[in-house]
Protein backbone atom coordinates (compact mmCIF):
# COMPACT_ATOMS: atom_id res chain seq x y z
CA UNK A 1 0.00 0.00 0.00
CA UNK A 2 2.64 2.28 1.22
CA UNK A 3 4.71 1.43 -2.69
CA UNK A 4 1.66 2.43 -4.01
CA UNK A 5 0.94 5.70 -2.53
CA UNK A 6 4.81 6.84 -2.94
CA UNK A 7 4.19 5.49 -6.46
CA UNK A 8 0.93 7.32 -7.03
CA UNK A 9 2.58 10.66 -5.26
CA UNK A 10 5.49 10.66 -8.10
CA UNK A 11 3.19 10.21 -10.76
CA UNK A 12 0.92 13.59 -9.45
CA UNK A 13 3.99 15.21 -9.11
CA UNK A 14 5.39 14.27 -12.30
CA UNK A 15 2.19 15.47 -13.99
CA UNK A 16 2.33 18.84 -12.27
CA UNK A 17 5.68 19.31 -13.66
CA UNK A 18 4.92 18.76 -17.04
CA UNK A 19 2.57 22.07 -16.55
CA UNK A 20 5.37 24.30 -15.97
CA UNK A 21 8.41 25.00 -18.00
CA UNK A 22 8.58 22.57 -20.87
CA UNK A 23 12.32 23.00 -22.76
CA UNK A 24 11.01 21.18 -25.68
CA UNK A 25 7.91 23.52 -26.95
CA UNK A 26 9.55 26.36 -29.12
CA UNK A 27 8.41 30.02 -29.99
CA UNK A 28 6.04 28.43 -32.35
CA UNK A 29 4.29 26.49 -29.82
CA UNK A 30 4.18 29.07 -26.50
CA UNK A 31 2.43 31.33 -29.49
CA UNK A 32 -0.13 28.94 -30.89
CA UNK A 33 -1.45 27.91 -26.95
CA UNK A 34 -1.10 31.31 -25.94
CA UNK A 35 -3.62 32.67 -28.58
CA UNK A 36 -6.00 29.53 -27.76
CA UNK A 37 -5.72 31.13 -24.11
CA UNK A 38 -6.38 34.46 -24.78
CA UNK A 39 -9.72 33.33 -26.84
CA UNK A 40 -11.69 32.26 -24.03
CA UNK A 41 -10.59 35.47 -22.00
CA UNK A 42 -13.72 38.12 -22.55
CA UNK A 43 -11.18 41.09 -20.39
CA UNK A 44 -8.18 42.51 -20.00
CA UNK A 45 -6.74 44.87 -16.83
CA UNK A 46 -3.06 46.31 -16.71
CA UNK A 47 -0.75 48.64 -15.14
CA UNK A 48 1.92 50.21 -17.32
CA UNK A 49 5.01 52.17 -15.98
CA UNK A 50 7.02 54.22 -17.94
CA UNK A 51 9.78 55.79 -18.04
CA UNK A 52 12.08 57.91 -20.12
CA UNK A 53 16.06 59.68 -19.05
CA UNK A 54 17.94 60.97 -22.01
CA UNK A 55 19.80 64.40 -22.26
CA UNK A 56 21.05 66.32 -25.26
CA UNK A 57 24.66 67.68 -24.21
CA UNK A 58 25.39 71.66 -26.43
CA UNK A 59 28.92 72.51 -27.51
CA UNK A 60 29.12 76.08 -27.79
CA UNK A 61 32.44 75.30 -29.39
CA UNK A 62 34.62 76.14 -25.43
CA UNK A 63 32.28 74.40 -23.34
CA UNK A 64 29.26 71.94 -22.99
CA UNK A 65 25.76 72.46 -21.23
CA UNK A 66 23.40 69.15 -20.32
CA UNK A 67 20.05 69.53 -21.17
CA UNK A 68 17.84 66.77 -19.33
CA UNK A 69 15.04 65.49 -20.37
CA UNK A 70 12.94 62.86 -18.63
CA UNK A 71 9.13 61.47 -18.13
CA UNK A 72 7.86 58.95 -16.05
CA UNK A 73 4.01 58.05 -15.96
CA UNK A 74 1.95 55.31 -14.52
CA UNK A 75 -1.44 54.23 -16.19
CA UNK A 76 -4.14 51.67 -15.29
CA UNK A 77 -6.10 49.97 -18.04
CA UNK A 78 -8.54 47.78 -19.16
CA UNK A 79 -9.55 46.10 -22.48
CA UNK A 80 -12.76 43.78 -23.34
CA UNK A 81 -11.82 41.68 -26.94
CA UNK A 82 -15.35 41.90 -28.70
CA UNK A 83 -16.76 44.19 -28.87
CA UNK A 84 -13.60 45.91 -28.78
CA UNK A 85 -13.71 48.68 -25.90
CA UNK A 86 -11.09 50.15 -23.54
CA UNK A 87 -10.17 52.49 -20.73
CA UNK A 88 -7.31 54.27 -19.30
CA UNK A 89 -6.28 56.40 -16.51
CA UNK A 90 -3.31 57.66 -14.70
CA UNK A 91 -0.36 60.81 -15.09
CA UNK A 92 2.92 61.43 -16.37
CA UNK A 93 5.26 64.03 -15.23
CA UNK A 94 7.20 65.34 -17.51
CA UNK A 95 10.59 67.31 -16.96
CA UNK A 96 11.73 69.10 -20.53
CA UNK A 97 14.90 71.38 -20.41
CA UNK A 98 14.61 73.09 -16.88
CA UNK A 99 10.43 72.85 -17.24
CA UNK A 100 8.30 70.90 -15.39
CA UNK A 101 4.64 69.67 -16.07
CA UNK A 102 2.53 67.10 -14.69
CA UNK A 103 -0.22 65.92 -17.39
CA UNK A 104 -3.35 63.82 -15.99
CA UNK A 105 -5.37 62.16 -18.73
CA UNK A 106 -8.34 59.77 -19.11
CA UNK A 107 -9.31 57.71 -22.45
CA UNK A 108 -12.40 55.65 -23.39
CA UNK A 109 -12.58 54.06 -26.32
CA UNK A 110 -15.68 52.12 -27.31
CA UNK A 111 -17.09 50.33 -30.33
CA UNK A 112 -20.32 52.32 -31.83
CA UNK A 113 -23.32 50.53 -33.39
CA UNK A 114 -21.77 51.22 -36.90
CA UNK A 115 -18.65 49.62 -35.96
CA UNK A 116 -16.59 52.93 -36.04
CA UNK A 117 -14.12 53.15 -32.59
CA UNK A 118 -15.53 56.47 -30.40
CA UNK A 119 -12.94 57.89 -28.50
CA UNK A 120 -12.88 60.72 -25.69
CA UNK A 121 -9.61 61.87 -24.34
CA UNK A 122 -9.46 63.86 -21.15
CA UNK A 123 -5.85 65.73 -20.24
CA UNK A 124 -5.84 68.01 -17.30
CA UNK A 125 -2.54 70.59 -17.13
CA UNK A 126 -1.34 70.61 -13.69
CA UNK A 127 0.10 74.04 -14.10
CA UNK A 128 -3.19 75.84 -15.07
CA UNK A 129 -5.83 73.16 -13.52
CA UNK A 130 -7.83 73.52 -16.77
CA UNK A 131 -8.78 70.21 -18.64
CA UNK A 132 -11.24 69.25 -21.31
CA UNK A 133 -12.68 66.35 -23.32
CA UNK A 134 -11.44 65.80 -26.99
CA UNK A 135 -13.49 62.74 -28.70
CA UNK A 136 -12.42 61.39 -32.45
CA UNK A 137 -14.49 58.77 -34.41
CA UNK A 138 -12.14 56.05 -36.30
CA UNK A 139 -14.21 54.14 -38.67
CA UNK A 140 -10.67 53.08 -40.88
CA UNK A 141 -10.25 49.92 -38.91
CA UNK A 142 -12.54 47.18 -37.40
CA UNK A 143 -10.41 46.11 -34.41
CA UNK A 144 -12.11 43.29 -33.52
CA UNK A 145 -11.42 41.98 -36.64
CA UNK A 146 -7.76 42.74 -35.91
CA UNK A 147 -7.69 41.19 -32.73
CA UNK A 148 -9.21 38.12 -34.20
CA UNK A 149 -6.76 38.18 -36.86
CA UNK A 150 -3.78 38.52 -34.48
CA UNK A 151 -4.72 35.42 -32.63
CA UNK A 152 -4.78 33.65 -35.81
CA UNK A 153 -1.24 34.15 -35.89
CA UNK A 154 1.77 31.55 -35.47
CA UNK A 155 5.52 32.75 -36.04
CA UNK A 156 5.74 32.79 -39.77
CA UNK A 157 3.11 35.29 -39.89
CA UNK A 158 4.59 37.36 -37.27
CA UNK A 159 7.66 37.11 -39.55
CA UNK A 160 5.89 38.33 -42.35
CA UNK A 161 5.31 41.45 -40.25
CA UNK A 162 8.61 41.94 -39.24
CA UNK A 163 8.60 40.35 -35.84
CA UNK A 164 10.84 36.72 -35.47
CA UNK A 165 10.37 35.89 -32.10
CA UNK A 166 12.77 33.91 -29.84
CA UNK A 167 11.99 31.18 -27.07
CA UNK A 168 14.67 31.55 -23.49
CA UNK A 169 15.42 28.17 -23.13
CA UNK A 170 15.02 28.83 -19.29
CA UNK A 171 12.30 29.61 -17.47
CA UNK A 172 11.60 33.35 -15.88
CA UNK A 173 9.76 34.28 -12.74
CA UNK A 174 7.67 37.20 -12.73
CA UNK A 175 6.13 37.66 -8.60
CA UNK A 176 6.20 33.86 -8.24
CA UNK A 177 5.10 32.69 -11.35
CA UNK A 178 7.09 30.51 -13.60
CA UNK A 179 6.97 32.00 -17.45
CA UNK A 180 8.22 31.29 -20.79
CA UNK A 181 9.68 34.10 -21.88
CA UNK A 182 9.41 35.14 -25.65
CA UNK A 183 11.57 38.15 -27.48
CA UNK A 184 11.47 39.85 -30.55
CA UNK A 185 13.25 43.47 -32.12
CA UNK A 186 11.70 45.93 -33.97
CA UNK A 187 14.29 47.91 -36.05
CA UNK A 188 13.77 50.35 -38.79
CA UNK A 189 13.61 47.07 -41.61
CA UNK A 190 10.70 45.56 -39.24
CA UNK A 191 8.74 48.91 -38.96
CA UNK A 192 9.13 49.35 -42.76
CA UNK A 193 7.35 45.92 -43.12
CA UNK A 194 4.74 46.34 -40.04
CA UNK A 195 3.96 49.86 -42.50
CA UNK A 196 3.57 48.20 -45.35
CA UNK A 197 1.82 45.27 -44.16
CA UNK A 198 -0.74 48.17 -42.33
CA UNK A 199 -1.08 49.96 -45.70
CA UNK A 200 -2.30 46.95 -46.89
CA UNK A 201 -4.82 46.42 -44.08
CA UNK A 202 -6.45 49.89 -43.99
CA UNK A 203 -6.09 50.49 -48.11
CA UNK A 204 -3.98 53.27 -47.25
CA UNK A 205 -0.37 53.47 -48.77
CA UNK A 206 1.88 54.93 -45.25
CA UNK A 207 5.05 54.33 -47.15
CA UNK A 208 4.28 57.09 -49.36
CA UNK A 209 3.49 59.44 -46.47
CA UNK A 210 6.36 61.90 -46.52
CA UNK A 211 5.55 62.55 -42.25
CA UNK A 212 6.18 58.39 -42.32
CA UNK A 213 9.54 59.01 -44.48
CA UNK A 214 10.96 61.43 -42.46
CA UNK A 215 9.99 59.65 -39.07
CA UNK A 216 11.99 56.56 -40.67
CA UNK A 217 14.85 58.76 -41.00
CA UNK A 218 14.91 59.49 -37.53
CA UNK A 219 14.50 55.75 -36.59
CA UNK A 220 17.25 54.39 -38.86
CA UNK A 221 19.58 52.93 -35.76
CA UNK A 222 16.78 52.85 -33.21
CA UNK A 223 15.99 49.45 -31.79
CA UNK A 224 12.90 48.89 -29.60
CA UNK A 225 13.11 45.30 -27.77
CA UNK A 226 10.07 43.24 -26.75
CA UNK A 227 9.77 40.51 -24.00
CA UNK A 228 6.82 38.59 -23.38
CA UNK A 229 6.39 36.15 -20.02
CA UNK A 230 4.00 34.07 -20.41
CA UNK A 231 2.56 31.82 -17.44
CA UNK A 232 3.80 27.74 -18.33
CA UNK A 233 0.37 26.61 -16.37
CA UNK A 234 -2.15 29.00 -18.20
CA UNK A 235 -0.30 30.26 -20.81
CA UNK A 236 -1.61 33.95 -20.82
CA UNK A 237 0.65 36.68 -20.54
CA UNK A 238 1.86 37.98 -17.59
CA UNK A 239 3.72 41.07 -18.14
CA UNK A 240 6.23 43.03 -21.08
CA UNK A 241 8.91 44.81 -21.35
CA UNK A 242 10.02 46.93 -23.36
CA UNK A 243 12.77 49.34 -24.40
CA UNK A 244 14.94 51.22 -26.78
CA UNK A 245 18.10 51.01 -24.46
CA UNK A 246 20.33 49.02 -26.93
CA UNK A 247 19.26 51.86 -29.93
CA UNK A 248 22.17 53.19 -32.54
CA UNK A 249 21.59 57.45 -32.22
CA UNK A 250 24.07 57.71 -34.38
CA UNK A 251 21.85 58.50 -37.31
CA UNK A 252 19.51 60.72 -35.11
CA UNK A 253 21.95 62.66 -33.86
CA UNK A 254 23.76 63.09 -37.32
CA UNK A 255 20.50 64.10 -38.68
CA UNK A 256 20.27 66.51 -35.61
CA UNK A 257 23.57 67.98 -36.22
CA UNK A 258 22.46 68.85 -40.28
CA UNK A 259 19.78 70.54 -38.78
CA UNK A 260 21.97 72.91 -36.28
CA UNK A 261 23.85 73.33 -39.33
CA UNK A 262 21.63 75.10 -41.51
CA UNK A 263 21.26 77.55 -38.70
CA UNK A 264 23.74 80.75 -38.21
CA UNK A 265 24.42 78.84 -34.63
CA UNK A 266 27.83 76.95 -34.71
CA UNK A 267 26.62 74.77 -31.74
CA UNK A 268 27.21 71.28 -31.73
CA UNK A 269 24.76 69.05 -29.86
CA UNK A 270 24.19 65.51 -29.23
CA UNK A 271 21.39 63.26 -28.20
CA UNK A 272 21.62 61.09 -25.21
CA UNK A 273 19.61 58.17 -23.80
CA UNK A 274 19.99 56.56 -20.17
CA UNK A 275 16.62 54.63 -20.61
CA UNK A 276 13.49 54.00 -22.44
CA UNK A 277 11.19 51.78 -21.27
CA UNK A 278 7.62 50.44 -20.51
CA UNK A 279 6.91 47.88 -18.42
CA UNK A 280 2.99 46.32 -18.66
CA UNK A 281 1.65 43.51 -16.28
CA UNK A 282 -1.96 41.99 -16.92
CA UNK A 283 -4.68 39.43 -15.78
CA UNK A 284 -7.56 38.11 -18.04
CA UNK A 285 -10.59 37.60 -17.62
CA UNK A 286 -14.28 38.36 -17.07
CA UNK A 287 -15.39 41.32 -19.45
CA UNK A 288 -14.94 44.44 -17.51
CA UNK A 289 -17.14 47.22 -17.36
CA UNK A 290 -16.39 50.24 -20.04
CA UNK A 291 -18.88 53.48 -19.00
CA UNK A 292 -18.22 56.87 -21.31
CA UNK A 293 -18.66 59.36 -18.41
CA UNK A 294 -21.71 61.92 -19.02
CA UNK A 295 -19.65 64.39 -19.15
CA UNK A 296 -17.02 63.29 -22.12
CA UNK A 297 -20.42 62.33 -24.13
CA UNK A 298 -21.87 65.76 -22.98
CA UNK A 299 -18.40 67.82 -24.48
CA UNK A 300 -18.47 65.84 -27.65
CA UNK A 301 -22.29 66.61 -28.48
CA UNK A 302 -21.44 70.16 -27.15
CA UNK A 303 -18.09 70.21 -29.69
CA UNK A 304 -20.52 68.93 -32.90
CA UNK A 305 -23.89 71.32 -32.16
CA UNK A 306 -22.10 74.30 -31.06
CA UNK A 307 -24.55 77.15 -29.65
CA UNK A 308 -23.30 79.94 -32.87
CA UNK A 309 -24.06 83.15 -30.82
CA UNK A 310 -26.24 84.99 -28.09
CA UNK A 311 -29.48 84.85 -29.26
CA UNK A 312 -29.18 80.73 -29.91
CA UNK A 313 -28.21 80.85 -26.33
CA UNK A 314 -31.11 82.82 -25.17
CA UNK A 315 -33.44 81.22 -27.68
CA UNK A 316 -32.80 77.56 -26.15
CA UNK A 317 -33.35 78.76 -22.36
CA UNK A 318 -36.53 80.37 -23.36
CA UNK A 319 -37.95 77.53 -24.78
CA UNK A 320 -36.81 75.02 -21.93
CA UNK A 321 -38.26 77.51 -19.75
CA UNK A 322 -41.81 77.67 -21.83
CA UNK A 323 -41.60 73.93 -21.88
CA UNK A 324 -41.17 73.48 -17.92
CA UNK A 325 -44.24 75.92 -17.64
CA UNK A 326 -46.15 74.43 -20.13
CA UNK A 327 -45.82 70.99 -17.89
CA UNK A 328 -46.30 72.71 -14.73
Amino acid sequence: MKKKLVLGLAVLGTASMLCGFDNTQTANDVLQKTQEASKDAAGVTMTMKMNFDGAVNVNDGSTTSTLQAKLTGGFDMAANMDPFGMQMDGNAAVSFFGQNQTVDMKMYAVTNEDGALDTYVYSKDSATGEGQWEHTTDSSIDYSQLINLSNSFNVSDYADWGLTFELAPEAAEVDGKECYLLTAVIDKDALNTLINKSSELTGEDLSSDTDVATALAYLDGISLKLQYYIDTTTYLPVSMHMDLNDSDLTNLNAVFAGALASSDDSSTAEIVLNDASIDVTCAYGDAVDITVPDEAIQAAQDVENPVTSIEDAVGEIESEASSEVAVG
